[in-house]
């Protein structure tokens, strides 16, 4: 008897869950990805670029896993969809290549996050050593991170994260980012450019829309539960 694909289903959000997606993009695909939401033209224009190129990513990831290349999704405006496609092209990659006995671990946060992470694991009472933290991150098979660049830059900052990513970035380890900043603005905030440098070697970039559909998609939800609110 073939296995119900609902417990498949849950197996997968399950992981999803323990890799830290945020619920609200535990169920977001590639194929979902709207670029309508874009109101410019241009907008949609690059949204339909990011939206191939992630597919493609997916499609074609065995080929980026051996050459270590990831993907760097940025755009200066805060709501772009840059996490909402992220989360889903780490969504596809889990549905597709998470097998039983041939696991892919997955660690996705927002940067602030995992440096919070670090940081409390230097309290006396943590369960969590800092060197096992670091090695979990460093050997991850997919690290997503999620806002990179909006952190205060410290030489504990810089020194953390160019150690991470010289290792990931010499073991052949897939990273996606998401940015308000380019790499090479990134290179100005991360003053010794030893971040900026390794993440260039590590990511393709591709240039989300500069439009805000965070607030678009708010307002669509607003309208709907208007009904119920006014009835």
């Amino acid at each position: 008897m073939n296995p119900c694909p609902c417990r498949s289903d849950k197996a997968v959000k399950k992981k999803l869950l323990k890799a830290r997606i945020p619920e609200e993009f535990v169920q977001a695909t590639i194929s979902s990805f709207d670029i309508n939401l874009y109101k410019k033209q241009q907008g949609k224009e690059r949204a339909a670029i990011a939206k191939r190129a992630s597919a493609n990513f997916v499609q074609n990831f065995n080929q980026m896993q051996e050459q270590g290349k990831g993907l760097y999704l940025y755009s200066e405006t805060k709501g772009s969809g840059k996490t909402r496609l992220m989360a889903s092209i780490v969504n596809a990659l889990t549905a597709v290549y998470d097998k039983p006995g041939e696991p892919l671990s997955i660690l996705f946060s927002p940067t602030i996050d995992l440096l919070d992470d670090i940081k409390k694991t230097f309290s006396d009472d943590s369960k969590v050593k800092t060197s096992d933290l670091i090695e979990t991150i460093k050997n991850v098979d997919i690290l997503a991170l999620d806002d990179i660049g909006v952190e205060k830059v410290t030489s504990f900052v810089e020194e953390k994260f160019s150690g991470i990513m010289d290792y990931r970035l010499s073991n052949k380890k897939v990273t996606l980012f998401t940015s308000n900043l380019s790499i090479d603005d990134l290179d100005i905030k991360y003053k010794e450019g030893r971040v900026s440098s390794r993440i260039e070697k590590m990511a393709f970039p591709i240039y989300m829309p500069d439009e805000k559909i965070r607030s678009y998609l708010a307002q669509q939800e607003n309208e709907d539960l208007q009904s119920l609110l006014y009835k």
